[in-house]
């Protein structure tokens, strides 16, 4: 009797023994040996059941059917930090061979930094061939930023958080101390206007300027009998400090 074989999907089927014909009663071992990427599904026609090797007594032509699926390999995504992971293509399962492209994005105020785990390396976007399972990580750093304040004028400022450098979002109270003889004018550069405290909201590396104008006084003069009185020197206003000699002349 004769044996036909007949491979659905990739894979081979060894017979033993293997003959181009049978005697009556003869047991037949079939051992379906799949390709990579390739599962042994089951047995068909005058075979059934998924047991593999699996054995037939020959007391006819039989035909066999053997099936072979693709696997089908998952890729698992893990996020350290705060960002996201695009696949493409972008499905639920793989098949043997597949190229998948990952593409790390990061939220507002982190970076990427590496990749770990099944994949590795700072390669973005980066590839990889999905040969199993696969579990892939992608972490995320936080951005750090600095806060440089500068004085025109004579004055400090202070600031809360006092911090070297922050991460994204912090929110900042920076105040305006001015020193004696001064007063408190104005912000510039990432802050503007003239309220005191005032906030800033960290987005980047950011500069801010206060400017502190002088103190101007005023020195009133007056007579009590017949006389008058010179000012040296003789101005209008007068800052903070400064040293004005009177001389009364009856």
């Amino acid at each position: 009797y004769t044996l036909s074989i007949t491979i659905v999907g990739e894979g081979t089927v060894s017979k033993s023994p293997d003959q181009a014909t049978y005697s009556y009663g003869t047991v037949v071992t079939l051992t379906a040996t799949p390709n990579v990427g390739w599962g042994f599904s089951g047995w068909s026609g005058d075979l059934s059941g998924s047991a593999n090797p699996a054995t037939i007594t020959m007391d006819s032509d039989k035909s066999v059917t053997a099936t072979f699926t693709q696997n089908q390999y998952i890729l698992t995504i893990n996020i350290v930090g705060s960002g996201s992971v695009s696949k493409s293509p972008d499905q639920a399962t793989y098949t043997h061979g597949t190229v998948v492209t990952l593409t790390a994005t990061p939220d507002a105020g982190w970076t990427f930094s590496g990749w770990s785990g099944d994949l590795s390396g700072t390669d973005n976007p980066t590839t990889i061939l999905m040969t199993g399972n696969k579990s892939v990580t992608a972490t995320f750093t936080q951005n750090q930023y600095t806060l440089t304040t500068s004085i025109e004028g004579s004055g400090s400022i202070t600031r809360s958080p006092d911090q070297a450098t922050y991460t994204y979002g912090v929110v900042v109270t920076l105040t305006a101390v001015p020193d004696l003889g001064w007063s408190f004018s104005h912000w510039t550069g990432d802050l503007t206007g003239s309220e005191n405290p005032a906030t800033i909201t960290i987005t980047g590396n950011m500069v801010v300027t206060a400017t502190f104008t002088q103190d101007q006084y005023t020195l009133t003069v007056t007579s009590d009998g017949s006389g008058s009185v010179i000012k040296n020197p003789d101005q209008a206003t007068y800052t903070y400090g400064t040293s004005v000699e009177l001389i009364a002349t009856p």
